[in-house]
């Protein structure tokens, strides 16, 4: 998952906005949930679930925008860089998940799940072997590994 040191780092396009994490992932996974592709513009997100105690910002704060009950979706009020989810899952309690690409180094993120495999474009598939649930990794019905051929 994260060949990371248990120190991560990021903020957003304008670096208004930075973040600062001591913990490890639970997990770096693909969402395809159209909310997360709203959210991002692309056709498919990637998030690191990190818990919020491990978690700390500076600089300017972030704007948080509330998509559903009890989820909201974080952003520089400045460039509009798509920062966070945040909300409660299950025995995590609350967490927020970071899109990859906020860090400041993304390469020791690696994905190990694809989230919300239903709600993927269908044109859209990445080729790798990696787990497709249903919703959330752990927490729903395991749909098959690899790209639907």
């Amino acid at each position: 998952m994260s060949k990371g040191s248990g120190e991560f780092s990021g903020g957003c396009m304008c670096g208004a906005v930075r973040f600062h994490i001591r913990g490890t992932p639970f997990d770096v996974a693909y969402c395809h949930c159209q909310s997360c592709r709203k959210h991002t513009g692309g056709p498919v997100a990637t998030l690191a679930g990190f818990k919020v105690g491990e978690v700390s910002f500076t600089g300017a704060g972030r704007k948080l925008y509330g998509s559903s009950p009890g989820v909201h979706r974080a952003f520089c009020g400045d460039c509009g860089t798509s920062l966070t989810w945040e909300g409660e899952v299950h025995d995590k309690g609350p967490i927020m998940e970071f899109h990859i690409s906020t860090f400041d180094d993304p390469e020791v993120l690696v994905p190990t799940s694809h989230a919300n495999e239903p709600e993927r474009i269908g044109w859209f598939d990445v080729a790798d072997e990696l787990p497709r649930y249903e919703g959330l990794n752990g927490v729903t019905t395991l749909l098959h590994h690899g790209p639907l051929k």
